[in-house]
């Protein structure tokens, strides 16, 4: 028997909106993903576990979830469109473990919800707390640790050097160092933690995980063996270090010896 034209017309539409339906409740009417997190009940956890040294102050974790299923368009030089996994990014804090020096945190690997949301990146920050003498005067700023899950995480402009690839529960234990940096060029000092030049793979804070389900961060801040750097006037060249032993060091690199740090701890 034929269906009459209007049936035809009627069930075309009816499909259309099962599939414009399907991307509502997916995206929302804003066209962003729907980003709510839902882990299923096997879902595998990460705990993150940070000893904070005293004068510091913690971050809020930076948290990244990227989904296959909730697509995000990006156009390259061409000016043509490809898909990317979606993403889906936000501030998770830790939790002080009674009156001590330990924090916590735990996230869920599958984040689960309509987009099926997978862990791909978490970013854990500290700094010299800004009512420390040692940052008076002085522009601060973080120190950072990337643990990677998956690809495409979070940027390199962090500092963190080169992913390491790592399998397990991870336990990672620095030595830092206040390092004052004097820029005479825009008339202003900062301070930083140094941890080793992270250029060099032996010194990295990045790292890509598998099978890891514990994350223990135990860094240790010399506070009272400050390494200052600032432009060799004397020379006209390269930089001058200045060690906490007071030797100094006339050098081209702009980064101090960490291996002589370590030797004045």
């Amino acid at each position: 028997m034929k269906l009459p034209s209007g049936r035809k017309k009627l069930n075309f539409l009816n499909k259309n909106y099962a599939v414009i339906s399907f991307i509502v409740l997916l995206y929302g009417c804003d066209n962003t993903p729907d980003r709510i997190l839902s882990p299923p009940q096997n879902a595998k956890w990460v705990d993150v576990v940070f000893t904070l040294p005293a004068d510091t102050v913690l971050l809020p974790m930076e948290v990244l979830y990227r989904s296959d299923k909730c697509k995000t368009v990006r156009y390259n030089s061409s000016n043509e469109p490809h898909n990317i996994p979606g993403y889906n990014d936000f501030e998770k804090p830790f939790g002080q473990q009674g009156s001590s020096n330990i924090w916590r945190t735990h996230i869920a690997i599958d984040g689960g919800g309509k987009c099926q949301w997978q862990l791909n990146s978490i970013k854990v920050s500290f700094k010299i707390a800004d009512n420390n003498p040692l940052v008076q005067g002085k522009k601060g700023f973080a120190t950072n640790y990337i643990l990677d899950f998956d690809d495409y995480g979070f940027s390199d402009g962090y500092g963190t050097g080169r992913a390491i690839m790592a399998s397990g529960n991870l336990e990672l234990k620095t030595d830092f160092f206040p390092m004052v940096i004097i820029n005479q060029m825009f008339n202003q000092t900062s301070i930083e933690m140094f941890g080793g030049d992270t250029n060099y793979d032996r010194w990295s804070r990045r790292y890509k995980l598998q099978d890891t389900q514990k994350i223990v961060i135990e860094p240790i801040l010399h506070s009272q063996k400050e390494v200052l750097l600032q432009g060799d006037e004397e020379r006209g060249i390269g930089m001058m270090i200045t060690y906490p032993n007071g030797s100094i060091e006339h050098v081209r690199k702009i980064k101090p010896d960490y291996e002589k740090l370590l030797s004045m701890k």
